[in-house]
């Protein structure tokens, strides 16, 4: 049902789970988004110590791919780290193919998933590169939090069209897209970093 409208851009809410979602908006030309740099360089090394933590601190053999890797940073901070890792981002030409192979052992969506009008495909084909009981972490905000904060959804500057801000999902509408594409929801690391594993293939 329709619930707001911000710069022109309707967007609505679903009453079961209470995610907002627009149409489709231009994220062409906003690789990488807002202060990339600084975004980087501050969170970078808690997402890789994440991501190994979930693996016990295991490096060798582990394949990671940061899928809307934008400029490719986070990329070459796990590489750094020990990781193999790889990118990719359909906006930029250098990370426009995921590689055929290796299979990953963990993706990574770092303020991607928001970004996507209908992020059917995009899980399916995550799922499609990932092994059985592989990782996705996804970390974006959530309308939860601007509830927590009681702050009203017409006031909550993530919501916000002009940066291509298409989808605020609800920590259940998440779960629950996760858990129909195949997910397992394991425990979240905060309230804006949430963890799934891969418990089955769609096909």
């Amino acid at each position: 049902m329709p619930r707001l409208k911000k710069k022109d851009v309707q967007y609505y809410e679903c009453k079961g789970c209470k995610t907002l979602f627009s149409g489709p908006l231009n994220n062409e030309d906003m690789v990488g988004g807002g202060m990339e740099i600084e975004r980087n360089e501050q969170q970078n090394q808690e997402r890789i110590n994440r991501i190994s933590n979930i693996f016990g601190g295991n490096k060798n053999g582990i394949n990671i791919l940061d899928f809307g890797c934008g400029h490719g940073m986070l990329v070459e901070d796990f590489k750094k780290s020990g990781f193999t890792c790889f990118g990719y981002d359909k906006y930029n030409s250098d990370f426009q193919y995921i590689p055929n192979q290796p299979i990953f052992h963990a993706v990574t969506m770092v303020e991607v998933i928001e970004h996507l009008s209908h992020p059917f495909d995009e899980i399916d084909l995550i799922s499609s590169v990932l092994h059985k009981d592989g990782i996705l972490y996804i970390e974006t905000s959530f309308t939860d939090v601007a509830k927590e904060e009681n702050i009203s959804l017409e006031d909550f500057t993530y919501i916000e069209p002009s940066i291509g801000h298409s989808t605020i999902f609800s920590h259940v509408g998440l779960d629950v897209l996760m858990y129909f594409k195949g997910f397992e929801k394991l425990h979240p690391i905060n309230r804006h970093v949430r963890l799934y594993k891969k418990v089955k293939s769609l096909k």
